[in-house]
């Protein structure tokens, strides 16, 4: 057999039995620790979202070439704060988007909206322009930011670069 001796049957001269090898054996720790594991894995994954969101780093160590290419390209500044928008170019426009007051809870509405349409006439005023840096206070909730951030993917602007005041 595989390796399991078969109790001794009655009939031999001793007492002495051998002991059943079957043992029942508690899963319910495995199974506890599983969908822990699970569990922790399903809060993680919202990490791998935020990280699709193209963060570039503003600063110096770029080659001359690049750099005169991107004095021709038309750099676009979007802060955001308390007081609403205020999204200003290369060119020298600048534009003021004032936000609609507090909501029930207290926080700042920003005008989505009015963002929306702002974003769309730079962009077809200027189509080749593709990029933003948007810059927001530390009073901006985590939720606002993500909301401006894709409202500017939405309106051609894809690579978008976020920076602290």
């Amino acid at each position: 057999m595989g390796g399991g001796a078969m109790p001794e049957q009655g009939g031999g001269g001793g007492k002495r039995r051998k002991k059943a090898l079957d043992a029942t054996i508690n899963v319910v720790p495995a199974i506890d620790l599983l969908s822990c594991c699970i569990t922790f894995l399903l809060y993680t994954a919202v990490w791998t979202q935020i990280s699709r969101l193209q963060v570039q780093q503003l600063g110096t160590g770029a080659p001359e070439v690049e750099q005169t290419e991107a004095q021709k390209q038309l750099l676009v500044t979007l802060a955001m704060g308390e007081r609403g928008f205020n999204l200003s170019t290369s060119a020298g426009t600048s534009v003021d988007i004032p936000n609609l007051g507090r909501g029930q809870d207290g926080l700042v509405r920003f005008d989505l909206k009015g963002l929306v349409e702002r974003l769309k006439a730079l962009k077809s005023d200027h189509p080749d322009a593709a990029a933003v840096t948007l810059s927001a206070e530390d009073t901006v909730p985590y939720g606002d930011l993500v909301q401006v951030i894709d409202t500017c993917v939405g309106a051609g602007l894809v690579s978008v670069a976020v920076t602290g005041v």
